[in-house]
């Protein structure tokens, strides 16, 4: 009867003992997933930005032809989208998009496919979506005396100077793709400002 309490202490000293190291394989572990979740997108040998350089010009708009599948793999068929590959080191960037008769959207990323900017037509006060992408020291450049709220006059700060921007716009129906397609094809817009377009906010 008396052993019967020490070998019950032995066993929770040797759970204390392992314990730690539990902790720390736990910590390791969490540590490791994190920094492989940050890291895999720059190693990725044949990630968005690899893709995308296969296709389309920098500061200039592309529209991929059915949804873009192959150069976007999870694209939604239902949309077409037309992509432009910025590079925000000559000045800042103007993008527009038509307001198309189901939905439209305009998302952007860094070089490495993090989103950091997004805006749909449901905010739209005009028949297209403008919004200007610029670099953090671009911005203190700008005039700040008027709050940019508007959603037809957005500035959006980019983290990088290179990234991208992703146009995409619902066609209800297959037979309306194509003209959905021509209507981003003609009235979508990409291009780096000259210092006396650059977008003013007084």
């Amino acid at each position: 009867m008396s052993r019967r309490p020490g070998r019950l202490g032995l066993a929770f000293r040797r759970v204390l003992g392992a314990l730690p190291w539990v902790v720390a394989g736990l910590l390791l572990g969490v540590a490791v997933h994190i920094l492989s979740v940050f890291a895999l997108p720059r190693l990725a040998p044949d990630d968005a930005r690899a893709r995308l350089a296969e296709v389309t010009a920098v500061n200039r708009l592309t529209t991929l032809s059915g949804g873009g599948s192959l150069v976007l793999p999870l694209a939604d068929p239902a949309f077409e989208t037309a992509v432009c590959r910025y590079d925000l080191t000559a000045g800042p960037l103007h993008v527009r998009a038509p307001v198309t008769p189901h939905y439209t959207a305009i998302a952007l990323y860094t070089a490495t496919g993090l989103a950091f900017g997004a805006i749909n037509d449901r905010a739209a006060t005009r028949r297209t979506l403008d919004l200007f992408v610029v670099t953090q020291a671009q911005r203190r450049e700008l005039a700040t005396d008027e709050e940019e709220t508007a959603a037809d006059n957005l500035i959006l700060v980019s983290p990088t100077t290179e990234g991208f921007v992703l146009i995409r716009a619902l066609a209800v129906q297959p037979s309306f793709a194509p003209l959905i397609r021509e209507q981003l094809a003609a009235q979508s817009l990409c291009e780096i400002l000259t210092p006396e377009q650059a977008p003013a906010t007084q």
